[in-house]
């Protein structure tokens, strides 16, 4: 049976999250630079890395050098191991944060070896911590494939809620667009209107910030769809546009939050009609948070913002050894003979002469 929950509300500055940004190697740091041209500017943000890309990132940016500067040589391990020393810089980064939200690309060293140990450590400070991470294109090698494959496995278990990229989708792009180079402009801008969407819905949810959490840890893999439309029918159309223009196959979804912006006429029916399209697109199954804000600067459009979580994580079971079993005393078997009907022979029926009355 489904849940819905609902807050309609325009978030006051006292009730805002403190949601926090940290780039993380040099797709990480690349993200975070063109973090405030795409969206809010009043986000905190943090770059790591164990190469050059922390330099001239710009005085709003916290850069973290880690190591000796010359990068990690595509070694994970050797990754993880230089982060050490800038540990507690991060613990006191993230120690106030109610979010966290991690960008990376995985497959090289310092992307793949020091994400997932950031998102542990934003996890255990109590933040809700999510990954917004990019894989490798196929042609870059196996080796490169398998360190981001084994990277993707760590987040799943250290943060919240996983949200993947994959570079192979941008090489359709960059022939719609015209280049590579514009394919990469675009998922730069995708990546800060990923973290645009979350800021909002979960601001937004901030009344039910720990049901909101609860509803995306239990999922394995989560998707950040957003959509706009204006006119007739604008709050279904929307959605619409949100899972045609940006979204990759939908597994079996288990929980959503939908928030709902739109200018001073937005309506309580255009808000019921977007939740009505995200059911016929997922189910009624999924329990859906829904929230709703004016933004004026929309005029007459809608937007939407979808968080989508999909497969169930597996509940964690004790161990054999840690499973005690009832001590019981075996009784004594008794046999019995088993008798089949087609062991038995068919009984032959022996009727004497049959006797007549005489006339």
């Amino acid at each position: 049976m489904k849940k819905i929950t609902s807050t309609n509300h325009t978030t006051q500055p006292s009730n805002r999250l403190d949601v926090r940004v940290i780039g993380v190697g040099g797709a990480g740091c690349a993200s975070v630079k063109n973090l405030h041209e795409y969206a809010s500017s009043d986000l905190q943000v943090m770059a790591i890395d164990t190469g050059s890309a922390v330099s001239n990132l710009g005085d709003s940016i916290v850069s973290l050098p880690v190591g000796n500067g010359f990068g990690s040589g595509g070694d994970s391990i050797a990754a993880a191991e230089q982060f050490s020393e800038a540990e507690p810089t991060v613990h006191k980064f993230v120690a106030e944060a109610d979010v966290v939200i991690i960008l990376a690309g995985l497959g090289r060293g310092t992307g793949s070896g020091i994400s997932p140990l950031v998102a542990e450590m934003a996890r255990n400070s109590g933040a809700l911590t999510i990954a917004a991470i990019n894989m490798p294109f196929g042609f870059e090698g196996r080796f490169r494939n398998q360190s981001a494959a084994r990277a993707h496995d760590q987040l799943t278990v250290s943060a919240d809620a996983v949200i993947t990229l994959n570079n192979d989708d941008l090489t359709g792009l960059g022939n719609a667009i015209g280049s590579l180079n514009g394919a990469f402009q675009r998922a730069d801008r995708n990546v800060a209107e990923t973290v645009r969407s979350i800021t909002s819905a979960l601001t937004a949810s901030s009344g039910r910030f720990e049901t909101v959490r609860e509803s995306l840890r239990s999922a394995v893999n989560t998707l950040v769809l957003s959509g706009t439309a204006d006119g007739l029918h604008a709050g279904r159309t929307a959605v619409t546009n949100a899972f045609t223009e940006t979204a990759p196959p939908l597994a079996d979804a288990v929980s959503g939050v939908i928030h709902v912006e739109g200018g001073i006429g937005l309506s309580l029916g255009q808000v019921a009609e977007a939740v009505t399209a995200l059911h016929e697109q997922i189910g009624r199954h999924p329990e859906i948070h829904v929230s709703s804000e004016r933004q004026i600067a929309l005029g007459q459009n809608i937007r939407v913002t979808l968080l989508l979580g999909e497969g169930s994580r597996p509940v964690e079971s004790p161990a054999v050894s840690e499973v005690v079993m009832p001590l019981t005393v075996a009784k004594p078997r008794v046999l019995i003979p088993s008798i089949s009907i087609f062991d038995t022979p068919y009984p032959v029926s022996k009727r004497g002469p049959m006797l007549l009355p005489a006339s």
